[in-house]
């Protein structure tokens, strides 16, 4: 059926690859001790088995024409000069035809043998394999061996079986058709066709199925490729090439660590109950961050007044003090108590700083990392010693910035050098592909230079004559895939895998909500008063509403995962507040609750 032999397909490409090598070697050393075999290369027409079957014939012709022996021996004898005349004249045919087709496959061997010599460095090892188990089976054709037996022989040299050998002839007949021999038997290969199920991916991340994967690969791709009557891949095929394209099934994770995150319970969360850990496995310990402001003149915004009078204000919200901080429901802020203060690293995680021109500047990812490394970090391992910390961060458009030297397409130029940032090296095909040229590059001048988007995809075998650097879309469509350089190349496996420096979650909101509800109490509209004020607010939060801010958050996020909307989440979280988790069966009936 299709799907065995897909798999079977699938099985032998896989081994032709990882042992191509040693094929290769073997066929090398056995095409030269190759002998003649005995048998013609066309047929002679004197087997036994022919020569049985015309005496048969014979006597069924001789009681039809109620001919007698000797009347049949006497024509033969009056006819023996014409005979022997036409059988020389057979044997020169035979012979000459034999001298042709031994003629026909030494120009396909020498054929194979001179694209082996120049192209040796762009072929892979599997495709050079392929060949020459081609130019092998046209060398025992070519010294009288039978097709069959050839390609078994092949086989057989190979320590293969019968699959391979029907592999062996489907090359051969490609090359002596169109002068090349297939590098893999799946169509996943064509650079064209990984470039079109890329993009497709890309627009269906979360929604693609085997069934509408299939869909696409009959309706867009087969066509593409010139194969128009109406069949599409087996679905266990469809399975296999989405892994290949960096995809798995599985279910959708309520959170990855959550099994391994403690909780808090009780009703002021003062009790911790950790997970039951298994081997090889460590309690991990949410950490949250997010940055705020608070300004000098932020006071209450209502309260209670005289009748028709209004307290004087302050306009503007004049200087403001920037916060950095990050909060764990183990002990709050993340700082040393007195008992684990260490005078080689900070004694907090939190960042104070005036933003402003004239000050300390503006708050940026740089300062981010920097936190994170040097105080963060440090102190999180002095408290949690063998934990492993999970990181959420607020979704700010800085916290998307890339690495300096992350693969990315958009700011790479078409040609060599130029102002473009030097990139770190990636795989290709199993292979390093180098982003810049080494520091022995006869071209002095470009030695430790970006080579740019033209190189890169010539040395991948991406490159087509014409292609512009950029075609000034936002995103390539999927029916032309190859509109530009910068699109070829960002479709790349290991372009769309680049990740930002930091990661998202969050439920820190709620932690800045209390702060600056305690600063806005206390603010007396003066700098100095702000500086005193917002250092208190922080403090001004107990733990035990940290771990609950913590817990409604994750209540609010189970809620999600199971499809119900805002307002939803809402009433049942307010409906079940006192209930440790969420009872299934809301779920199923939702709509009626809240009607």
């Amino acid at each position: 059926d299709d799907e065995s032999t897909d798999e079977e397909i699938e099985r032998v490409d896989n081994q032709i690859e990882n042992e191509a090598e040693q094929f290769f070697s073997v066929l090398m050393k056995n095409m030269e001790t190759l002998k003649f075999s005995k048998r013609p290369l066309v047929n002679l027409g004197n087997s036994r088995t022919t020569k049985y079957r015309r005496k048969i014939k014979a006597l069924e012709n001789q009681k039809k024409n109620g001919q007698t022996l000797i009347q049949l021996l006497s024509k033969e004898k009056s006819q023996e000069t014409s005979d022997s005349e036409e059988t020389q004249n057979n044997d020169e045919e035979i012979n000459k035809k034999n001298a042709n087709k031994s003629m026909k496959y030494v120009t396909f061997i020498n054929q194979i043998e001179t694209k082996l010599k120049t192209e040796n460095q762009q072929l892979t090892s599997g495709h050079k394999m392929r060949l020459k188990a081609v130019q092998y089976y046209f060398q025992l054709l070519s010294k009288g061996h039978a097709k069959l037996k050839a390609s078994q022989t092949v086989a057989e040299l190979l320590n293969r079986g019968v699959w391979f050998a029907r592999c062996v002839r489907s090359w051969a007949k490609a090359f002596k058709n169109y002068d090349y021999v297939p590098k893999r038997s799946s169509i996943l290969n064509d650079k064209d066709v990984q470039l079109k199920i890329s993009l497709y991916l890309q627009q269906h991340k979360f929604d693609v199925t085997v069934n509408s994967f299939r869909d696409f690969i009959c309706e867009e791709i087969l066509p593409s490729i010139g194969i128009e009557n109406k069949t599409t891949i087996s679905k266990s095929t469809a399975n296999r090439w989405l892994k290949k394209m960096g995809f798995m099934f599985g279910r959708y994770a309520k959170g990855i660590y959550q099994k391994l995150i403690p909780k808090f319970i009780g009703e002021e969360c003062e009790t911790q109950i950790n997970p039951e850990l298994m081997d090889g496995e460590r309690l991990h310990i949410f950490v949250t961050h997010d940055e705020t402001t608070f300004q000098s003149n932020d006071g209450q915004k209502s309260g209670w007044r005289p009748k028709n009078e209004q307290p004087l204000r302050k306009k503007g919200q004049d200087r403001s003090i920037h916060v950095s901080d990050f909060l764990t429901d183990t002990i709050g802020r993340l700082k040393l108590n007195e008992d684990d203060i260490d005078d080689t690293i900070p004694h907090e995680a939190r960042v104070i700083i005036n933003p402003g021109k004239n000050f300390d500047g503006w708050w940026n990812i740089d300062q981010l990392i920097d936190q994170i490394k040097t105080r963060t970090i440090p102190i999180f391992e002095k408290i949690h010693p063998g934990m492993i910390a999970v990181f959420a961060f607020d979704n700010s458009s800085s916290h998307a910035k890339l690495a300096d030297d992350t693969l990315n397409a958009a700011n790479m130029n078409l040609n060599p050098g130029g102002k473009q940032p030097i990139m770190r090296d990636t795989i290709f095909n199993g292979q390093i592909q180098s982003m810049v040229f080494p520091n022995d590059y006869p071209d002095k001048n470009l030695r430790g230079k970006p080579k740019g988007m033209k190189l890169i995809l010539q040395e991948c075998g991406l490159w087509d004559s014409g292609l512009k650097g950029f075609c000034g879309n936002k995103e390539a469509s999927v029916e032309n895939p190859r509109c530009c350089a910068r699109h070829v190349l960002a479709t790349q496996e290991d372009f769309l895998n680049q990740k930002p420096i930091l990661q998202e979650l969050n439920y820190i909101e709620m932690y800045w909500g209390a702060a600056k509800r305690y600063a806005r109490q206390h603010c007396d509209y003066t700098w100095k008063g702000l500086q005193e004020t917002a250092p208190r607010a922080l403090d001004s939060v107990p733990l035990n509403h940290i771990r609950k801010y913590a817990r409604k958050s994750a209540n609010f996020m189970e809620c999600y995962r199971k499809g119900l909307t805002g307002v939803q989440a809402d009433y049942v979280l307010k409906k079940y507040k006192s209930h440790r988790a969420v009872p299934d069966f809301i779920f199923e009936n939702i709509e009626e609750l809240i009607k």
